[in-house]
This record gives structure tokens, C-alpha cells and sequence, in this order.
């Protein structure tokens, strides 16, 4: 299912099922939906009470960069918005965490630096940032039941205490009550101890194959190649078989309206690891769409998509395998 998932905290919740062109170009974060429930115990179902979702808002001030866990997990290249940000797909078991922000200057900053003021001007025009629990609830006006304590949610944002090129903030983070227990990309191996080039060679073709695939109109394939990636999402974000199996059918219309015989080629990327070297993805490196997907496809009415995955390589297996 392509989704990315925000929480507007302070007004109604809208848990889309996929993600909206916002203008001719736009990154579009993919989970593919697999036609059939195949894994052994199908998707399992957890009470409504079990539920719960792991939520970093934020009153941004500054392009920024926010890392879970040291993988890069949502970024903006411009200020000023209030959004959320679901963490329960990177979320694989419960425990502690590692919650890091890179704030980034503002794209009007005269000398290119971020000043002390950019994070903190007064007490009312500041930076926040909330770390929330809460449970999604899509009958009630707000999306989630039971009140947030704000106070209480809030991670402490300190300002650096000079001019810099960038700012950097970790915090470590409870997580508790998650019903799952996935499997992920903990059995990955340490890719940073692979040989660069050898590394680099086999991760481009991966990428040159699922990008054949989708220019080619063979979506089902893609798919079948995002098995493991789908069924640990939809089980992170609580999802039902029926939406499952919906989410599906409008992946196939999306990617094959936007992809096939649109697909840009694989020449523009740099390889970055996370995770210590168990995730690793192809990403642009630069300007208007740093950090979008090397897998991007360019349509003349729709405009660019950055088809975002992750990949990494189970121990002891010879493929990679797309995970999240």
C-alpha cells in the first residue's frame, strides 16, 4: 500500500490509504499489498484496546531531517508545519529507542547557517516536539481516543549555542505496549563491512530489476517481491484483511498508471546505510529531491514519484529483500 501516514494532532485525523499527489512532484512513500494472504497465520488481528500507535508530532521551525533508531524516517526541506509522524513501521519490538532530529537551515538563511533563533525565538515561537502514544479511534472527530497530555509528551528542544551548519538532538524513547513482535531486518547482514564496489553492484541491480518490472508493466512481480515488507507493515499499522486486500487493487491502478514506460534510470544516487549497516537504500543525493528514492519514475501529466524502499540482506541468503 503506497501511505504515509500523519496525524494532525490538533485537528481531525486522516488515516489515508494512499498518499495524494500534492503538486507535479512528489515523493510517494510505497508499501505493496500482496494479492492473497500467504504468510503462515495470515494477518493477524489485535483487539481495538491493543492497538496502539507511537506518534512524534512536531511545530517545525526549520528544514529538518528525523532519524529513528539511525534510520532517516521523514524529512522537510522547508519550515513552518505541523505534522505527525507514525513510527510504528520502524518500530519492531518493544523496548528502548533512539529518537534523533537534525534541524537544518532555513532556505532564506543569508550566510547558510542555522541560528539559535531559527530553533528558539520566545517562549511562543519555538520549536516542539511531542513523543505520544496514543490509540487510532476513526469514530471519534479527533481519530484517537482519550485525551494527550501535552506537558508530559513533550521532548525538550535545546538550541545551539552558536551559528552552525546543522543542529543535532537525541533522545531515548520508551516503547512499551506494541502488541507485535516483528522480525524486520534484524537478522540483516553488517552491509558496512561489504566490499563498497561489490556492494554498490549487487545493490543497483536489485534496483535496476524492480525498476524493469515497473517500466515494464509487470507489477504482480513487484509485488511478489514486497511480500515481507507488506505483511510486517500492515501488521504494524493494525490494518484489516479487507483493507489489506483493498490497498492492493489500488496499488495495481497507481503504479501502473504512474510507472510503466515511465521509469527514469538508476544514474543518480548515493548508497545509504542505516541501522548499522543492516538497511540500505539508493537515494538522490542532492538538490529539490535529496533524500527521494533512486527508483523514480517521471510522467508527463502526473509528474515525478520517488518509489521509497529500503532493502537489506538476510543472513545466510543470497537476494536482498525489500523490507520496509
Amino acid at each position: 500500500m503506497i501511505k504515509k501516514t500523519f496525524l494532525c494532532l490538533f485537528m481531525a485525523l486522516l488515516f489515508l490509504p494512499s498518499c495524494a499527489q500534492k503538486s507535479r512532484s512528489t515523493e510517494t512513500k510505497i508499501i505493496v499489498m500482496k494479492d492473497s494472504l500467504s504468510q503462515d497465520s495470515g494477518l493477524p488481528q489485535f483487539p481495538k484496546e491493543k492497538q496502539v500507535s507511537y506518534i512524534v508530532h512536531m511545530n517545525t521551525k526549520t528544514p529538518y531531517e528525523l532519524y529513528l533508531d539511525d534510520i532517516l524516517i521523514e524529512w522537510k526541506n522547508e519550515s513552518g508545519f505541523s505534522e505527525s509522524v507514525e513510527l510504528n513501521p520502524y518500530l519492531l519490538q518493544n523496548g528502548k529507542h533512539t529518537l534523533k532530529i537534525r534541524y537544518l537551515p532555513r532556505q532564506s538563511s543569508s550566510d547558510g547557517l542555522l541560528h539559535p533563533t531559527d530553533i528558539i525565538t520566545n517562549k511562543d515561537t519555538k520549536w516542539n516536539i511531542y513523543f505520544i502514544e496514543l490509540k487510532k479511534d476513526p469514530i471519534d472527530a479527533l481519530g484517537y481516543s482519550e485525551p494527550i497530555d501535552y506537558q508530559k509528551a513533550a521532548l525538550k528542544v535545546i538550541a545551539p549555542p552558536t551559528s552552525v551548519p546543522y543542529w543535532e538532538q537525541e533522545w531515548k524513547i520508551e516503547v512499551n505496549n506494541l502488541p507485535y513482535d516483528l522480525r524486520g531486518w534484524r537478522d540483516g547482514e553488517d552491509l558496512s563491512q561489504w566490499d563498497k564496489e561489490e556492494l554498490e553492484k549487487e545493490v543497483v541491480s536489485f534496483y535496476n530489476h524492480l525498476r524493469s518490472l515497473l517500466h515494464e508493466g509487470k507489477i504482480t512481480e513487484f509485488m511478489d517481491l514486497n511480500e515481507r515488507l507488506d505483511y510486517e507493515t500492515g501488521i504494524s499499522v493494525y490494518d484489516t484483511p479487507e483493507i489489506y486486500e483493498s490497498d492492493y487493487h489500488e496499488n495495481v491502478a497507481l503504479l501502473t498508471k504512474k510507472c510503466v514506460g515511465h521509469m527514469l534510470p538508476i544514474d543518480n544516487y548515493v548508497i545509504k546505510l542505516y541501522d548499522g549497516g543492516k538497511l540500505i537504500a539508493l537515494e538522490i543525493p542532492d538538490g529539490k529531491y535529496k533524500h527521494w528514492s533512486a527508483l523514480m519514475s517521471d510522467h508527463e501529466k502526473y509528474g515525478k514519484s520517488g518509489w521509497g524502499i529500503k532493502i537489506y540482506k538476510p543472513r545466510g541468503e543470497k537476494e536482498f529483500v525489500a523490507i520496509r
